[in-house]
């Protein structure tokens, strides 16, 4: 659940988060494509020290770390899958290819999961509403989408709570076997589903009370423009894509 946290704005004034999000969003699609590009250890390890200096000077180093922590579970199981297939199947001549290969694989896994979340920390859901209906987004499928960013966090939270309450209240759901901690889920899953949709009716009473779609037509109180800095943050981000585009095209 702390790979939800990457998803939870911080309220913050520093660079990142007075830079224009097209532009922030621009930077995380570039990492995420040379994410693709790219098996390779030392750049996939670049590519996260660029993201640790984002988060230090955006000041959410910890929140941050919260989605890598989050992602460690997923990268182990994406790590031991490959490794047994590789060996297996004897895809490569030594053990030590084999190993090196699952790595880069669970490493990548960790970078597709954590590229995405400095934007989510240091973005309002309302500049990525912003963002979205200035690319011409459909603003339904824009309002879907940041109510899904705004209330997965506050559904992760309720999930710990309720987890919390029914262990004060004696449920062991640490043990037993795999059908006893199912059944155990029971008493978890119906309240969180509960209030999830209560929450959702409410959400649609409002919706209504405010006359959502009335008009086709919308305005914002604000408008995104690019600004001198935006455009600086932006060249040098295509200018490092671009060297790493052509690097990986025709090795020095």
């Amino acid at each position: 659940m702390s790979i939800l946290e990457g998803l939870r704005f911080y309220a913050g004034d520093t660079v990142i988060h007075r830079l224009d999000p097209r532009v922030k969003f621009l930077i995380s699609m570039l990492m995420l494509i040379i994410v693709v590009m790219y098996v390779e250890v030392w750049m996939l390890t670049i590519l996260i020290a660029l993201q640790a200096i984002m988060a230090y000077a955006a000041k959410v180093v910890r929140r941050w770390l919260k989605t890598i922590r989050g992602s460690l579970p997923l990268a182990v199981l994406v790590f031991g899958l490959n490794a047994i297939f590789f060996i297996s199947s004897g895809t490569y001549a030594t053990l030590q290819e084999a190993l090196y290969q699952s790595t880069a694989l669970a490493y990548r896994l960790v970078l597709f999961l954590s590229s995405f979340s400095i934007f989510f920390l240091t973005t309002t859901p309302e500049e990525i509403g912003l963002t979205l209906t200035s690319w011409r987004v459909p603003y339904p499928y824009t309002f879907a989408f940041i109510s899904a960013i705004r209330f997965t966090p506050i559904i992760a939270q309720e999930l710990r709570d309720i987890m919390d309450a029914q262990r004060a209240r004696g449920v062991e759901l640490d043990k037993g076997g795999p059908l006893q901690r199912a059944k155990k889920l029971v008493p978890i899953l119906v309240p969180l589903l509960a209030n999830a949709l209560r929450r959702a009716y409410e959400l649609a009473e409002a919706m209504e009370v405010k006359c959502f779609g009335a008009t086709k037509k919308r305005t914002s109180l604000r408008e995104l423009k690019m600004r001198y800095k935006d455009y600086v943050v932006l060249s040098v981000s295509l200018a490092l894509f671009s060297l790493a585009a052509y690097y990986r095209l025709f090795p020095f």
